[in-house]
Formats: structure tokens, C-alpha cells, sequence
């Protein structure tokens, strides 16, 4: 199962604000591609995506966010993307309307390109009043810092259809939200008014009068018009009836300014609220229920049916699409999909309807290929969270949802994902979609062209032609469905070919503290797994563990190969070991504090078979010195007994440790920052951390990033690497003691770097949400940065 009540507050805090060579040759198109050294390896899709915008120049050009930072381009309708990163999830994107080359994204700042997407530039706050920026907690949230200390966000923003000098903008700062404008295309501000709510979008009428503009401002209350200079307040007589979103669009036909509006208990609204699906043609003053051409098609005495998003064309806004679910159309029959209207919601057609039914889950008929309702069926990718249509042409419809972009070019008689492409031979490729989470990527040892991404919510998926194509490596396999969704770590026996384990759970993102904040880790399951067929089938042999978040293994080499000594992390139980291959296991927490230890991470060193335990942090609040704090281990017999290593100075997060086989005594530590006190003080004891003399004491050898993840070591050049969630990877020729950013990668939260094993100077970078990179070890000096106004990491 995917961990919807994670994501259902993120997808709401998202929701309220915007309504090199491949592992091949055969690397997906990259007609979009600004610089081709690095690509994208895996099979497209698997997170949530928002915010389909298409241009109102080129229907082919069309942007796309991800609730994982990640944002992409396409220049060709869909067939290949390009991602860019501005920093943070952009909450939307709008296109001026005159210049084809220009675009605005909303990230952690309202940006701007002018080479349609290609790089970015910061207009607000205004790049000289920016001080620089800190990251802090958990997922290292990027906080602009400006002279004046004040928080800013850009809630909506237009631009005047006859001058891309004129902009308005609803801008909250500390919270009080105000109507801006610009006369000089965003390089000054002008404050008109105050509103005591957040905005949701601001409409202009293209019809009204250059110098004194109609605009409509939505708000989940109802509509504010600006008409002649003075402002209406049009909100909903009915208490019980709150929107939850808006689109809009001038009708040349009827010369008017048409919105619609849907309302209701949904995915994004929790608190009971009158279901519909609202058309005015007045700016709020009237409102028509249209929901009743669709629930003509349902059954009269069932429940309201969900109203997900809704969009429409902007210049014809007679066609409408709405993303729906729970509609039952029998008794045994829920419908989930998109309804589309052509006469502004007077009558509807069901173009996506996926059937749920009691005997099994059935996707649209008029539904191309598309690898996740191959694997999993239309309950994973659900009805799209949003819906961008062509405001030239609204039979081109894009909807996104938990995994996919899903797009329609013929008003939905049929719907295609542009997201990943079957090949003819076999298997998926990526599209350049790629908002995957992972913890590694492996190479079969007895066949280099046999690769297995650890990924999670679509859990491990193997290529067998060296990514070309990919395919689920949980289906039918053994691989319980509950253990299914996450694959944390996967090993090889490199003596003994086809023979390797794996850990699975159904708890994703750990040791991320979301996942133990509220419940602990009471309702955690997983496992490990062994196969002896390379993965083709797996069977699990951790029954004397029980259901446990397994996040490691580890294999001890020097083991009699016919019965392999492994150790298991169980995130909240501890370490367990086996003798026999993984037939039985014992706990071995002797000298492990606490009762739930959150059991991350193992090293052994080479020189004695000393094995490293990494616990990983449970606090959230910056405390430090508790039983909150994470913690580093060592046994010298085979985890029978455990001793504590003292962390560096300030420092309670630790995530990962190396040894050093030319040095018994030098240990590498990567560790989380903890948050400090103030809204703009940036996180501390994070960083890389080096010991020369086993942990007793320690040199702090890269400060100036807090938040690293993973360490990595290839000995076939001494080079050590490490990747973070502030949008850098680096690498150290010096025994780790400086570092170099890998320029190129800049995707926000990176995970691990692992060595490319066919040549030492490439590598792949497994990221938290944008998939898997590969490119060159030390970088690209000529690659371009998205963003051309860099802002200082304070």
C-alpha cells in the first residue's frame, strides 16, 4: 500500500497554493535536454505529480511539479521531459502572454525564465534584499532570508493579457496577505489592499478596459471582483459551503468571464462541506450547481461524490474537465477517473472511468499502456490530484495523480501516459518523469547487465539489459504484497551466483521522523528475503524476527559461503544476526540502549571484522544529549556485545559511517544537522566528520552542508563520495578530508552515491524523489545551473 496518510498533509499544504550516457545506449529522447552528460536512469513515474500548465503559444510546451522539489519541461507534447530544480516543490506556473519565452515558477521565491524554462532567475523577493537562505530540519526546508527578516510567499499571481509589464500578485508576508501590483514586469511592487484570507487564484477579464482591469480573486469562501475601480465581495449565503478549488476563462461567445468551482469532502478537505461543482458567469455573484449531468450516471442513494480538481480551457471555457472519485455507479461498482463537459458543465460524458469492483479493478478501456495499472491497477495512480488543459485547444487535456502524467490529445477519447514508454522488445523506460524515491542501486555479480533499483512505494524493479527497460521485481515472485512497497537494501553472495537477500517493509521514507512521529513503530512491517534465482523468485526467511521495518544487511565475506553469516537492521527492534544463510535469526542488542533502538545502518571492517551499528536520531526539537539521540556502536565479536562510540561534539544525528581499510583506526560519519533555535538560524551538528583514531576523537571536515545522507567509497581510485538533501553531491581525492560539489547534480534532496561499476568515472546518484542520476564522478564544468541567481547557504 502507498502511505496516502502521509502524503495527504503534504498534498493539502501543496494543494492550497496552486490550485553522460544511460546505463545504455538506448537513453530516453532528450529533445529537452539542455545538458546531456547527466540522464536519468529507471522506469518514470512513481510520486505524486501537480500542476500540469500547458502554453498558451505551444501546446507541445508544457510544465509539470513533483511534491518531491522536482519540476520538468517538455518540448514535444510529452514524448521526453527535462527536470529543473528551483529549491523547493514549485506551487505553480504561469505563462506570460505575449513572450512565448517566458515563464513564472513559485517555488521557495517567484521565478523567472526567459529561454522557456531553460534557466531561472529569482524576482521576489528581489535578489538584492536577499541576505541568502538556510535549510533546516528534517527534509532541510529552504527559508529565504531577506534584510528586512520577513517571510514572504507569493500565493497567486497574473499577468495583464495586453502588457507583461502589468502583474498582480497575492502575497502573504508574516502572514498577513496582500494584493500587489507591478507596472515594470516584477522589478518593483506596488501594495492595493489587504485581504483577511488566502488567495487561491486571480483571474483578469481580457475584455475589460486596459487601464482599469476586472479582476476576479478566489478564495475558498467565494470570489472578490474588481470592477470600475471598486471592490465586491461575492461570497456563498450557504455556511456549509467552502470551495476548494478554481479555474476560469473568458468566452468570447457569451463575453464573458466564466469560473467554476468545486466544493465538497475530497482528498484536500477533511471538514464537511456541500458537495458540487459551481459555474458563474457574474464573478461569484450566482452560482449554478452542475454537478447533476454527472450523477445522473450514479446511483441516487449514494454518497457524495469526491470533486478532485477541475480545469478548464482559457480561452474556451465551454470545456471542462473535472477529476473525480467514489462514484457508484452500481452496487458493486465505484468509478474513479475524469468527466468532461463541452457546454460549460450543462451536460457530461465519462471519458476515464476506472471501475472498482468487488470481483477486481478495472482500468478505462481507452487507456493506452502504462507500466503502473499494468503492475498495480488503477488504485495506485488514482484520478489526477490536477488538471491542466491547452487554453488553445481543450481536447488536450494533462491530469497527474500519486504516480503518473496522463495525457488526452482528442478531448479523452483515449488517454496515453507521458510519463514512461513500453518497448517494443519488452519492459518501460523512462520519459525523463522521474520522481522516484531509492536507497541503492545493484549489480548482479555474475552478470553485469542484470540491475536492481531499490526503490520505494513501486518497491524493487530490475533491468536485465543494463536499463534499457525495467520491469516490477515484486510481482508474483513471492514478494509479499504487504512488504511490497519498500525495498530498503538488496545484497549479492558474490560467490555463490543467484544467490542474494533483500529488506522489504511497507513503511516507506525511513529514517525520515514522519514515518514514527505519531504511531511509533508499532504497525511497522517488512522482512528479509532470500533468492536463489538472481531475483526471479524470492521467499521470506525472517519469521524468527517478525514484522519489522528491515532498512540493511549485511553479509559478512569472510563466512562459510554454504552458510552465510548476514546481519539485519530492524528500524525500532535493533540488530539481529544469522549463521545458517538467513534460516534463523537472533537479536543481538547487548549493550544497545533503549528498548526501541532505531537500527539504521552497518559497517564492517575489512582489517578485523569489527562491525559499526548506525542508530539513527528520534528527536525532532534540536535537544541534544537525552535518550532521543542518535548513536554509533562497535563490536569486536560479531555482535554479541556492543560498545558506545562518542558522536563529535554538538552532533546527535548520525546517518552513515565508512572505515578505512588502509587505516584500522580512521572512521568517516556523516550526520543530520539539529534545528536551532530562530526562524532563520541554520541547522548544526550535520556535516562530515573524520577519526583517526576509532571514534575517540573527531575533525569536523565539511560543515558548510548539514544534511548528509550517505557516504560511499570505490576503491578502484581511493575516492569517497557523499550526497545530501541541500542539492549537492560531492567527492574527496584525500581521504575525505576536503570536498568538491559535483556540478551537475542539483537535485534538493539527494540520498547516496554509488560507483558505476563498469567505469570509475561515473556514478549514479539515488535521490529522495527524483529518481536515479548517472553521469560523470567529478562532474560537468560546463553544465548549466537552473538557477542563475544562486543565493548564499548561511
Amino acid at each position: 500500500m502507498k502511505q496516502k496518510d502521509i502524503l495527504k498533509s503534504i498534498v493539502y499544504s501543496i494543494y492550497s497554493l496552486f490550485m553522460m550516457n544511460m546505463l545504455c545506449s538506448c537513453a530516453p529522447e532528450s529533445s529537452n535536454a539542455q545538458n546531456t552528460v547527466w540522464e536519468h536512469v529507471g522506469i518514470g513515474g512513481g510520486g505524486a505529480m501537480f500542476g500540469p500548465t500547458v502554453s498558451p503559444h505551444d501546446p507541445n510546451i508544457v510544465f509539470v511539479s513533483c511534491d518531491m522539489g522536482g519540476s520538468f519541461v517538455t518540448h514535444n507534447g510529452g514524448k521526453s521531459w527535462r527536470m529543473f530544480n528551483l529549491g523547493k516543490m514549485v506551487n505553480f506556473f504561469v505563462f506570460d502572454p505575449i513572450d512565448p519565452n517566458v515563464v513564472y515558477a513559485n517555488s521557495r521565491g517567484l521565478y523567472k525564465s526567459i529561454d522557456s524554462g531553460k534557466t531561472w532567475s529569482i524576482i521576489y523577493p528581489k535578489y538584492s534584499e536577499i541576505e541568502g537562505m538556510v535549510s533546516k530540519g528534517d527534509h532541510a526546508e529552504e527559508r529565504i532570508l531577506t534584510k528586512d527578516s520577513l517571510h514572504r510567499v507569493v500565493q497567486a499571481l497574473a499577468i495583464d493579457p495586453s502588457s507583461s509589464k502589468k502583474m498582480y500578485a497575492a502575497i502573504s508576508i508574516e502572514k498577513s496577505v496582500e494584493l500587489y501590483t507591478s507596472n515594470d514586469g516584477g522589478e518593483t511592487w506596488d501594495k492595493e489592499r489587504n485581504f483577511d484570507y488566502n488567495v487561491l487564484n486571480i483571474f483578469i477579464d481580457p475584455s475589460s478596459p486596459e487601464t482599469n482591469r476586472t479582476l476576479f480573486v478566489t478564495s475558498k469562501l467565494g470570489i472578490e471582483k474588481k470592477e470600475n475601480g471598486k471592490w465586491i465581495r461575492n461570497y456563498t449565503a450557504s455556511t456549509k459551503l467552502t470551495f476548494n478549488s478554481f479555474t476560469g476563462g473568458y468566452s468570447k461567445t457569451l463575453n464573458k468571464y466564466i469560473i467554476y468551482g468545486i466544493s465538497g469532502n475530497s482528498y484536500y478537505n477533511s471538514e464537511k462541506s456541500q458537495s458540487g461543482i459551481f459555474y458563474t458567469e457574474d464573478g461569484g455573484k450566482t452560482w449554478v450547481d452542475r454537478q447533476k449531468g454527472i450523477l445522473k450516471f450514479g446511483q441516487a442513494s449514494a454518497p457524495p461524490v469526491e470533486w478532485r480538481a477541475i480545469g478548464t480551457s482559457a480561452f474556451n471555457p465551454e470545456t471542462v474537465y473535472v477529476s473525480y472519485a467514489g462514484f457508484v455507479v452500481h452496487p458493486d461498482t465505484i468509478c474513479i477517473g475524469v468527466a468532461k463537459s463541452n457546454d460549460f458543465g450543462q451536460t457530461w460524458t465519462l471519458p476515464w472511468k476506472d471501475m472498482l469492483t468487488k470481483k477486481g479493478n478495472i482500468p478505462s478501456p481507452n487507456f493506452g499502456k502504462d507500466w503502473l495499472n499494468e503492475r498495480f491497477g488503477p488504485t495506485w495512480g488514482e484520478n489526477p490530484f490536477s488538471i491542466g488543459i491547452s487554453p488553445t485547444i481543450p481536447d488536450i487535456c494533462y491530469g497527474s495523480d500519486f504516480g503518473r502524467t496522463i495525457k488526452t490529445d482528442n478531448g479523452g477519447k483515449t488517454w496515453e501516459s507521458v510519463y514512461s514508454k513500453q518497448l517494443q522488445e519488452g519492459g518501460w523506460t523512462t520519459r525523463g518523469l522521474e520522481v522516484t524515491t531509492g536507497y541503492n542501486i545493484v549489480f548482479d555479480p555474475f552478470d553485469e547487465n542484470h540491475v536492481f533499483l531499490a526503490l520505494t512505494d513501486i518497491g524493487l524493479i530490475e533491468s536485465k539489459n543494463r536499463g534499457k527497460s525495467w520491469s516490477s521485481g515484486t510481482w508474483n515472485n513471492g514478494v509479499p504484497n504487504n512488504w511490497s512497497n519498500s525495498t530498503y537494501w538488496i545484497i549479492f553472495d558474490p560467490a555463490v551466483k543467484g544467490k542474494g537477500w533483500a529488506v522489504m517493509s511497507g513503511v516507506h521514507d525511513l529514517p525520515r521522523p514522519k514515518m514514527f512521529r505519531k504511531n511509533g513503530i508499532k504497525d511497522y512491517e517488512g522482512g528479509v528475503l532470500v533468492t536463489n534465482d538472481a531475483g526471479n523468485t524470492w521467499v521470506p526467511t525472517s519469521s524468527s524476527i517478525g514484522e519489522a521495518a528491515t532498512t540493511h544487511i549485511l553479509l559478512d565475506p569472510a563466512s562459510d559461503k554454504k552458510s552465510r553469516t548476514l546481519y539485519v537492521c530492524a528500524f525500532g527492534k535493533g540488530v539481529y544476526k544469522s549463521v545458517d544463510g538467513g534460516k534463523y535469526w537472533v537479536k543481538k542488542n547487548n549493550g544497545i540502549k533503549g528498548s526501541e533502538p532505531f537500527a539504521w545502518r552497518m559497517e564492517r571492517k575489512e582489517s578485523d571484522g569489527s562491525l559499526y551499528l548506525v542508530v539513527s536520531r528520534r528527536s525532532e526539537d534540536g535537544s541534544i544529549g537525552n535518550d532521543f539521540d542518535g548513536a554509533i556502536y562497535k563490536s569486536t565479536d560479531g555482535a554479541e556485545n556492543w560498545s558506545k562510540i562518542s558522536l563529535p561534539e554538538n552532533c546527535n544525528g548520525p546517518t552513515c559511517l565508512l572505515t578505512d581499510n588502509k587505516n584500522p583506526n580512521k572512521l568517516i560519519l556523516s550526520a543530520w544537522g539539529k534545528v536551532s533555535p530562530g526562524k532563520f538560524s541554520p541547522d548544526t551538528g550535520g556535516g562530515i566528520f573524520i577519526s583517526e583514531d576509532d571514534g575517540i576523537t573527531w575533525t569536523h571536515v565539511l560543515a558548510n552542508d548539514q544534511h548528509i545522507h550517505d557516504l560511499s567509497f570505490d576503491p578502484r581510485n581511493n575516492r569517497y563520495y557523499a550526497c545530501g538533501f541541500n542539492a549537492s553531491a560531492y567527492y574527496s581525492e584525500d581521504g575525505a578530508k576536503t570536498w568538491t560539489r559535483i556540478q551537475g547534480f542539483n537535485f534538493k534532496w539527494g540520498k547516496r552515491v554509488e560507483p558505476d561499476p563498469k567505469d570509475p568515472e561515473k556514478i549514479y546518484i539515488i535521490t529522495f524523489g527524483g529518481g536515479t542520476w548517472h553521469g560523470p564522478a567529478k562532474g560537468d564544468k560546463n553544465s548549466i545551473e537552473d538557477i542563475i541567481t544562486p543565493l548564499k547557504r548561511l
